[in-house]
């Protein structure tokens, strides 16, 4: 009997040459299969890295509507924004809130950069909302509500920030704006009223008088949840006569702000996982500052210590190295944005240190 012959013709043993083949086939099929886990094993890293650093947000900037808000009281347009108020039965109705566009520029009650309550650009995008938080005879105040996309989680810190400028027709700068983030919505049926009787967990400071009247100033803090808080709401938690007020351009007596990028995040965890030393006394200083800080440190013997600052979304920004002993470095970021930003401290590959920095310009 013939044997069959490879492409060669040189005779082989069938059960050898099932024998290479197969063996051909399992190491093809073992190569496929280490890339199709690194590759798996790469996106789930990606998704636990930026699982803390997601804006938890919906329609942050106000850019994705439903039509064009060429009428004032638009809010809705924007979902799934809304503003709490349901004295006419539902908050369509009872809304007063405002939405802005690119999209209305030809009509000036709503559009940008001019419009009903002045003349502004976006401080990103095509969009932004607006809202009166403060009028000193008729106690009208609107807020700003949003359903976040995840519900916030018990002892972790989360950042949340926001952008505001003082419509220019308007005489009347506050301190006092904020945000209060609840398990559910600050739905009220008093027309309009202060919601004053919750306390915010980020509050602007009373010392930072929000006048601008040209440039996008910050609201920013971070808190410690509850756990369970779904919705975030915007605006002043304060009756007018404990409003933190000051006339400043001869203009109507009450307040108008634009509202632009609103963000949360969970900022506690950047990077590899936290082992918690607390021997080294890493300090930054001062925080808020101006893009002018420092950081002071002990170090010992060999360590080593890397300083990592990272952008709200996670981004890494800047790595500082430093290896001296029981001494502080100067830092110059002044071409940083205002806002918020987290750094790391690892010290000989541990992490040591998690915390955020604020830049106020």
């Amino acid at each position: 009997m013939r044997r069959a012959l490879c492409c060669g013709g040189t005779p082989q043993n069938n059960g050898n040459e099932r024998n290479t083949l197969a063996t051909v086939d399992f190491f093809k099929a073992f190569n496929v299969m280490k890339k199709l886990n690194c590759f798996l094993s790469f996106i789930l890293f990606f998704l636990v890295s930026n699982i803390y650093s997601q804006n938890l947000v919906p329609n942050p900037s106000f850019e994705t509507i439903t039509q064009c808000p060429v009428v004032e009281s638009r809010i809705y347009y924007a979902p799934p924004w809304f503003q709490p108020s349901t004295w006419h039965g539902n908050v369509i109705n009872s809304c007063t809130s405002d939405l802005f566009d690119t999209c209305g520029a030809s009509i000036t009650s709503q559009g940008i950069p001019q419009n009903i309550n002045g003349y502004q650009y976006a401080r990103t995008g095509i969009g932004y909302a607006g809202i009166i938080p403060y009028n000193d005879t008729l106690n009208a105040i609107e807020y700003l509500e949003v359903p976040l996309l995840d519900t916030l989680i018990t002892n972790h810190t989360y950042c949340a920030e926001y952008y505001v400028s003082l419509a220019n027709p308007y005489g009347e700068a506050i301190s006092n704006m904020g945000a209060y983030f609840s398990v559910d919505s600050l739905l009220d049926a008093t027309y309009l009223h202060a919601i004053n009787y919750v306390t915010p967990q980020i509050e602007n400071p009373l010392s930072n008088m929000l006048s601008d009247t040209l440039n996008w100033m910050l609201v920013s803090g971070s808190f410690i949840a509850n756990g369970g808080e779904k919705f975030m709401t915007i605006g002043n938690f304060h009756l007018p006569a404990t409003t933190h007020t000051v006339y400043i351009n001869g203009g109507y007596n009450e307040s108008y702000y634009y509202i632009d990028d609103v963000s949360v995040v969970d900022c506690g965890s950047v990077g590899i996982p936290e082992k918690t030393q607390t021997n080294y006394n890493v300090k930054l200083y001062p925080n808020p500052n101006n893009g002018n800080f420092a950081f002071e440190y002990h170090l010992e013997g060999n360590d080593a210590e890397i300083i990592s600052i990272y952008d709200i979304t996670g981004k890494l920004i800047r790595k500082l190295n430093f290896n001296s002993t029981n001494t502080s470095t100067s830092i110059n970021a002044s071409e940083l944005d205002a806002g918020i930003y987290l750094y790391d401290v690892l010290i000989n590959n541990t992490k040591v240190k998690t915390d955020k920095l604020i830049i106020i310009k």
